[in-house]
């Protein structure tokens, strides 16, 4: 679990197993955070991201060419960025296609992700979503339109996965 104190500092606190809450002291002020299953995300003011912990699938391995993030999401073993100007970049996990981002995605506002999909919001209030489809959380309604929140939940988790 993260938080982002008043004063702009992250707090984390659970279960510690891949040092997902031991917070860099370095880490200084965010603008926003997301928590995967193991691994955490930190965004400061100046778009620089900042992942750690469990880090198996490539998940906290921040791409080198990523600048300009203006919006972050953390799915099971994969992470998701938006930058600045409308595009959307994945790494770590792609077993089920997670971090494949349409190559025609553009005019992105907002991101989401949980498990093993993400969603994109564009700036015509359209939705685009890729990765598992196993309850239909990618198949986008065809009469969706003029949508302006999108958020996920982790009902998309494979059978196998115990807690």
């Amino acid at each position: 679990t993260l938080a982002i104190r008043q004063i702009g500092t992250v707090a984390a606190w659970g279960r510690n197993s891949y040092y997902q809450c031991e917070v860099q002291p370095t880490l200084g002020v965010v603008a926003d955070i997301a928590a995967g299953n193991a691994h955490s995300m930190a965004l400061r003011p100046d778009g620089v991201l900042v992942c750690w912990g469990q880090n198996t699938a490539g998940q906290s391995s921040v791409p080198s060419e990523l600048t300009g993030v203006a919006d972050i999401a953390a799915g099971y073993l994969h992470s998701v960025a938006l930058r600045s100007n409308g595009t959307v970049v994945a790494w770590g996990d792609n077993t089920y296609g997670q971090t494949a981002v349409p190559a025609v995605l553009a005019g992105v506002t907002k991101i989401a992700t949980n498990g093993y999909h993400t969603l994109a919001l564009r700036s015509d209030g359209t939705v685009v979503a890729w990765g598992m489809n196993s309850f239909g959380q990618c198949s986008v309604p065809s009469d969706l339109g003029a949508v302006s929140e999108i958020g996920c939940r982790g009902s998309d988790w494979p059978s196998t996965q115990y807690w």
